[in-house]
């Protein structure tokens, strides 16, 4: 009954996907919080870390006075059991497949996670739910799900410690940058194995989804499309190459237009504020643009808000010329396999 009646209630708050193949899948919260729906602060829903400012659970540069990044927003429960712990079910928020689960608590800070990609939206993008404490059974890779498929239970797993009272859904929308991600890790001076192939959180960039969810039912937009349009660019950058990427092949709706049977030569590509190339413009060789394969640029940038950056820098403007940052060209190494 609290599921069926979470569920009326998400459908007459929450705004329609208009990129959905299906125009009546609903965008459902991924928990039974109707704290969000009902516009209430974020005190109500977003579970603080040790410091206790609800802020340092939201997205963005939230931690260690603006220093450190939170990939996601963290979702406390309104249900405990008779232990006291969190006891709410976890909720696919969109139709999708399974293409990830991680069911060991101790092989990831991610803990006990699963990834669905919406196959079915435009561009494909992925929703990842973290910290489970356990996993549905009917939830297995490949397996489909529906807006408001049961997942799991809210919980605490985690390679290192979450105490019981901090228990939270750890939410993440975003996309993967590479689907040879293993190629660039063993080039890593890392210790340990990757255990999660391309679901690797070091290979996903993300979205405010706490900022989406607010602009569907501001109407601000309609999609995750409209979504990457209506955040700023904080600055293009040109990359000489004529490889296609993965991240162009997977997907597609982010190319600005058509380079199939064209001599493409370099990618001009936008940044958000915090990496995620949302914009990719393919140059073709009668454009004459110039550079040399492997050439990286900068053609442009917003430099009042590069200045506003408190992590996570894009670009770097500790001198007169800005400079590519090095988390971006990390970043391009994995979506272009440069060394």
């Amino acid at each position: 009954m609290l599921f069926r009646q979470f569920q009326i209630a998400t459908l007459a708050m929450t705004a329609w996907l208009s990129s959905s193949a299906d125009p009546h899948a609903a965008l459902m919260w991924p928990t039974p919080n109707p704290a969000f729906q009902n516009a209430q602060p974020i005190e109500s829903f977003i579970q603080p870390t040790v410091s206790g400012l609800p802020e340092s659970g939201l997205f963005g540069c939230v931690r260690n006075g603006g220093r450190r990044f939170h990939e996601g927003i963290d979702l406390y429960p309104i249900g405990r059991d008779q232990r006291g712990e969190a006891s709410d079910p976890i909720y696919a928020v969109l139709p999708g497949r399974v293409v990830y689960l991680n069911k060991s608590s101790a092989q990831s800070n991610y803990g006990r996670y699963i990834v669905i990609e919406h196959d079915q939206e435009s561009p494909a993008f992925h929703t990842l739910y973290a910290h489970l404490a356990s996993i549905e059974a009917a939830i297995t890779v490949g397996s489909r799900v529906d807006s408001g498929t049961p997942l799991g239970i809210m919980g605490r797993s985690a390679a290192s410690t979450i105490p019981r009272a901090r228990a939270h859904l750890h939410f993440e929308i975003g996309f993967r940058l590479t689907d040879d991600f293993q190629t660039w890790y063993d080039r890593q001076p890392f210790d340990t194995t990757n255990r999660h192939g391309n679901w690797n959180g070091m290979n996903l960039v993300s979205i405010d989804p706490l900022d989406f969810y607010a602009s569907i039912r501001q109407g601000k937009v309609r999609s995750l499309a409209e979504y990457l349009k209506y955040i700023p660019t904080y600055a293009r950058i040109r990359v000489h190459s004529s490889t296609i990427p993965d991240f162009v092949n997977n997907y597609p709706a982010l190319v600005t237009r058509p380079y199939v049977e064209q001599q493409v030569i370099a990618w001009d590509i936008a940044f958000s504020e915090y990496g995620v190339p949302k914009e990719w413009t393919p140059r073709f060789i009668d454009e004459a643009i110039g550079g040399r394969p492997g050439d990286v640029k900068i053609v442009a940038y917003n430099s009042k808000r590069l200045k506003a950056q408190s992590c996570q820098h894009v670009l770097n403007l500790h001198s007169n010329s800005p400079q590519i940052s090095a988390r971006t060209l990390k970043t391009l190494k994995k979506l272009f396999g440069f060394q």
